[in-house]
């Protein structure tokens, strides 16, 4: 009976030091609520509490809401840990939304999801007349959401004060007709203001700036702007090459004489990447120009030999050494060209078996051009980078938390936009199958790419203006480029991120669906040092310690008195 007490005591003690190693916030979310008469704006209370854990993710509705809510809170979180540059793999979250009515579910709420995170992770007071809808993407991107109207007045009805929107979101359609928000608010006693990103968020929720805009540009690393420079001459010295002959022969060239045109431009601008990504593109068509006619023989006699090179150079760059983020990066690139001029060569044998001479001899020359490319950015293996520990076991964990990411994002996808995702889906397949042959820095690209591709379908849902685009894309590129300068103060330089975010920039108005994939790549490819260094966990040991430490002391010490006073009862008592 003494031991069974004593247990008890003791489990009790145990309870109480559970629940105080636990935060918890609220904030009320702007949503829309199904009717009898149809939507209408309508409020929802969400909680969050967070506990010491094992990195786990909990929601909780009422009434039920779709999966892509509990998708979204999923990135929420993630985001929110990101923002902070902390590793949350300590600890648990709960997250519970409470509505009187059936609220539509969606990720509309993803972006309050995250500035809640930051605020509950920090322990911060906030404004509780300030409320925010707008989906959370990569980068803490505040996407497009609908049903603006009707969360204002919902807002209006639960005293909110201000409503914070996603960017590019305050001007909308209604019976054909063009409606200020901002105006229809004001009328109502409420502030609206547009977003961009999660920073701007949290500055309004708490009337301060937890993180300041880097105010400067990117300084282009010297050793980088060289090689890239090289490897820009390179590619267009081919395409130097490839034009006389063909202009003998009068070819309509003007569309690829027009890419060579710019390309000279942007190399004369010291934009090397995109100068080479545009004679690499004319490189292409003027290498099949130059194969037309050849016969059967000689373009499986040129296949054969090809297929041989790129075996022999294959074998060189698996046995590179990886020690720094620009060598794992190089490798990444390398190797994908590689094993796509790999892929166009057994596409090509396909073709020319089956008859198809035309297609053939196109595939045999985009693999060439591929594996021309692959060669010369090679040269970035020369390139010095402050060394990390980028052994087969980082890089396995990093292949699968990558995954991960790459597959949340594309269920996401799928559940609230459902489109044709064969491209994402092949892609993480591929990073699986990598995984499984043990190459995991490629593992790591392939999954790069999918959750690239997937984030910047998700960052454009709902809009298709090209103005609301151009400011995604702006967005975008201003964070990728705080997170390459950042990227620099640790030593570090993302040579593929900058690459992506200087060409983005010269798409913008060239293409503006193009641009916005790459500044998604320059973005994801910009802080790639996060799968690699140890970022600081929160333990609410520490945190909480001056504001619990007495509180435990106190606990503990009148249990302890209770215990100690038990047992000299019970043995006087015995005799």
């Amino acid at each position: 009976m003494k031991k069974r007490l004593l247990f008890f005591m003791f489990f009790i003690l145990l309870l109480m030091i559970n629940s105080v190693l636990a935060v918890e916030n609220s904030m009320t979310l702007l949503a829309v609520k199904e009717t009898d008469n149809g939507f209408e704006g309508g409020t929802a209370e969400l909680t969050l509490e967070i506990t010491d854990g094992k990195g786990r993710v909990f929601l909780e509705t009422s009434p039920l809401t779709k999966i892509d809510t509990q998708v979204s809170t999923r990135l929420a979180k993630e985001i929110a840990c990101k923002y902070l540059e902390t590793d949350c793999s300590n600890l648990d979250f709960v997250y519970t939304i409470k509505s009187s009515a059936p609220i539509v579910g969606g990720p509309s709420a993803g972006a309050a999801m995250s500035a809640l995170t930051v605020i509950t992770l920090l322990d911060e007071k906030f404004d509780q007349k300030t409320a925010m809808t707008g989906t959370i993407n990569s980068g803490g991107i505040v996407g497009p959401v609908s049903g603006i109207k009707e969360k204002i007045e919902a807002a209006k009805k639960a005293g909110i004060k201000k409503v914070l929107i996603p960017i590019g979101e305050s001007i909308t359609e209604e019976n054909n007709e063009t409606f200020d928000l901002i105006k229809y608010a004001k009328e109502k006693g409420i502030i609206v203001k547009e977003i961009g990103i999660l920073n701007d968020a949290l500055t309004e929720l708490l009337n301060k700036e937890l993180k300041k805009d880097v105010n400067k540009d990117v300084e282009i690393n010297e050793e980088y702007n060289k090689i890239m420079k090289q490897v820009s001459k390179e590619l267009c010295d081919r395409t130097k090459e490839l034009i006389p002959p063909i202009e003998k022969e009068k070819k309509e060239l003007n569309s690829t004489i027009n890419i060579v045109n710019e390309s000279k431009l942007l190399y004369e601008k010291g934009d090397y990447y995109s100068a080479a990504s545009k004679c690499f593109s004319a490189n292409i068509r003027l290498n099949n120009y130059a194969n037309e006619g050849i016969s059967e023989d000689l373009l499986q006699s040129k296949i054969k030999v090809l297929i041989e090179k790129i075996k022999k150079y294959d074998k060189d760059i698996t046995n590179k050494k990886i020690n720094t983020i620009p060598k794992l990066q190089t490798f990444m690139i390398v190797k994908e060209r590689i094993n796509e001029a790999s892929t166009l060569l057994n596409n090509a044998n396909l073709s020319l078996n089956n008859n198809e001479t035309v297609n053939a001899i196109y595939l045999y020359s985009y693999s060439e051009e591929r594996f021309n490319s692959a060669i010369s950015w090679s040269k970035f293996f020369e390139m010095e980078g402050k060394e990390l520990e980028l052994s087969q076991e980082v890089l396995k964990e990093s292949c699968q938390t990558k995954t991960a990411e790459a597959e949340e994002r594309y269920q996401y996808v799928m559940e609230v936009y459902p489109i044709d995702l064969e491209q994402i889906k092949g892609q993480i397949e591929k990073a699986r199958t990598e995984y499984n042959n043990r190459n995991y820095a490629l593992c790591l690209n392939s999954a790069s790419l999918a959750k690239a591709n997937s984030d910047s379908i998700i960052s454009s849902m709902g809009t298709s203006d090209e103005e609301v685009l151009k400011q995604i894309v702006d967005l975008k590129l201003k964070v990728a480029k705080n997170n390459i300068i950042k990227e620099q103060e640790r030593g570090f330089f993302p040579i593929i991120g900058y690459s992506y975010y200087e060409y983005s920039s010269n798409l913008k108005n060239e293409s503006i669906y193009s641009s916005l994939l790459f500044s998604q790549y320059a973005l994801e490819l910009s802080s790639f040092d996060v799968y690699f260094t140890n970022n600081n966990k929160i333990t609410f040991q520490e945190k909480e310690e001056g504001k619990y430490e007495l509180f435990l002391v106190y606990v503990m010490g009148i249990l302890t008195g209770v215990i100690i006073t038990y047992i000299v009862l019970a043995k006087h008592l015995d005799h």
